[in-house]
């Protein structure tokens, strides 16, 4: 009987040793991984990205590929990310669209709280009110005197983006009113605005200072509360009306909601080194980017207060979902 079992647990532990071993599971990341743009190439989220992705990249020793899905007011993008496996091979370069889709949208296809795991902010950067070279237009005064004459167009990156309502609100602020001509991304926005299709814009600091500096645009003021470093020169349009005005762009990571902490943890820690990097902080900075990094707590804190403050600015501008 003894010698039955001992046969018996020999021949086990031999089929068990024949087995192969468990697979241990890949280290993250093991392929390379998608960074979804939903903007058009050349704008400034576009450049942000870029240069994160660059970072990411060398950092973790698989590449970061970036792929632009435009359109929707960024709605496109974003739910191709939301609705994606939630393994860390797909994430989102989010801005100010993110949080104000919900109070411009009468529908979305995915709840922004809830859908998507924050990663980090990025960067914050100031827009600038730019015309064309050509244009009669010489100052932002200028700008609110032909308003006041005639019905003056301007182009966003889309309805519902930071650089749209941006300029909604210095027209209830200044009392006049402007034709809104929305476009899928920065670079055909600002192709239209140097051809004289469109006569304003309120562009990002990252993608109008190159412009600027070469003569193609015309600076007029910048949004936010304190000068761009980039273009030093350029008065604020609270300098310019007297009235507080204090409106940035900004960008941050977002991976699918149900993305395993420990990814999460790593790529804003990741994302944080990136930005301290020479090469990122001289990608970003050049054109009046300011890295910032954060960790995803402070980041979905970032995002909440966001959503509130761009809510409260639509109620008031009247604008209603479409």
């Amino acid at each position: 009987m003894i010698r039955r079992e001992f046969i018996a647990t020999l021949a086990g532990a031999c089929a068990a040793a024949a087995l192969p071993p468990a697979r241990a599971a890949a280290p993250y990341p093991s392929r390379q991984v998608r960074v979804v743009v939903p903007f058009t190439a050349g704008g400034g989220t576009d450049v942000v990205a870029r240069a994160i992705a660059m970072g990411l990249s060398e950092s973790m020793g698989q590449s970061f590929f970036v792929d632009n899905k435009p359109g929707a007011s960024t709605l496109i993008g974003s739910e191709l990310v939301a609705k994606a496996a939630p393994d860390g091979y797909t994430l989102l370069v989010a801005s100010v669209p993110h949080a104000t889709n919900p109070w411009m949208m009468k529908s979305m296809p995915f709840d922004t709280a809830k859908a998507f795991a924050p990663i980090g902010l990025a960067v914050q950067s100031p827009f600038i009110m730019v015309a064309s070279s050509t244009s009669s237009i010489q100052s932002f005064e200028d700008a609110l005197a032909a308003a006041r004459s005639k019905r003056l167009s301007f182009a966003s990156t889309g309805s519902g983006t930071a650089d749209h309502l941006s300029m909604e609100l210095l027209a209830l602020q200044s009392g006049v009113t402007m034709t809104h001509v929305p476009y899928k991304g920065t670079g055909p926005a600002l192709a239209d605005l140097m051809g004289g299709h469109v006569d304003l814009m309120f562009a990002n600091v990252v993608a109008a200072a190159p412009l600027v500096k070469s003569g193609k645009l015309r600076a007029l003021a910048a949004s936010t509360a304190r000068r761009s470093p980039s273009l030093p020169e350029v008065r604020t349009v609270a300098e310019a009306t007297g009235k507080p005005f204090d409106v940035s762009a900004w960008t941050g990571v977002l991976a699918p909601a149900g993305t395993d902490a420990a990814i999460v943890e790593r790529l804003s820690a990741e994302v944080r080194k990136a930005l301290q990097t020479r090469a990122t902080r001289e990608a970003l900075t050049v054109n009046g980017a300011e890295p910032v990094g954060s960790t995803p707590a402070e980041f979905q804190a970032f995002i909440a207060r966001e959503m509130k403050t761009w809510g409260e600015i639509i109620a008031k501008a009247g604008i209603t979902p479409s």
